[in-house]
């Protein structure tokens, strides 16, 4: 009986939530991201996280504008190997850079549960640090050194990076729970210059899976 009344609430309320044409909720994802340009051949994917506060607002019966601002956690793993004339030197190293996301997206109801999004993500480089994982290995003594280190990124990184978002969801709870999973493309390099000065096109590639949960 308790289960039925719960269900019989959780309807009613997103029946009434379905009404409004504006809504606030939370949004969390898991990103799997990696890099993407004409010198990103050391880079792998990686997994990290966004989450923060989302809005839409009903534009037409069947486009709503989604936006938000969140706190994203990309991460890239970058592995290269090079030698000398006696060492073989293997690094597989972690970059993770901290942004403050903000999502601007059109969505279109293709029916009533079922929608597609499509539109860009402004993100605000807050902070960036690479963690290298150093092994040094001798021809004929093994190995010599491991190195373990964490270096500040963030002079070499954009400020500002855009990237275009597609995407498609499902509304399990209408009004109240969706589940999306989207592609997020770079539209600009976020590195700006590597240690040497030179500069780079590396943009960012990523997909998400995420749940927004429409709380008013």
């Amino acid at each position: 009986m308790l289960k039925k009344l719960i269900l019989a609430a959780l309807l009613a309320s997103s029946a009434v939530f379905a009404q409004l044409p504006f809504h606030i909720g939370g949004r969390a994802a898991v990103n799997y991201g990696t890099a993407y340009g004409a010198d990103s051949d050391v880079a792998h994917w990686a997994t990290g996280f966004n989450a923060g506060v989302a809005a839409k607002i009903t534009a037409l019966p069947l486009l709503t504008i989604v936006s938000g601002v969140e706190i994203d956690l990309r991460r890239i793993n970058v592995k290269e190997n090079y030698t000398d004339d006696y060492s073989y030197f293997s690094n597989d190293n972690m970059l993770s850079i901290w942004y403050l996301d903000i999502p601007v997206v059109a969505r279109y109801n293709i029916i009533p549960l079922i929608y597609v999004d499509a539109g860009l993500a402004f993100g605000f480089n807050l902070s960036s640090n690479m963690h290298v994982d150093e092994i040094e290995t001798h021809e004929t003594r093994g190995v010599l050194a491991i190195e373990r280190t964490d270096v500040d990124y963030s002079e070499y990184l954009k400020r500002l990076d855009v990237g275009l978002i597609l995407g498609a969801g499902v509304s399990v709870l209408p009004g109240m729970l969706d589940v999306d999973a989207r592609i997020v493309v770079g539209l600009n390099s976020f590195i700006d210059h590597n240690e040497e000065g030179l500069e780079k096109t590396v943009k960012h590639v990523r997909m998400q899976l995420g749940v927004t949960y429409w709380f008013l």
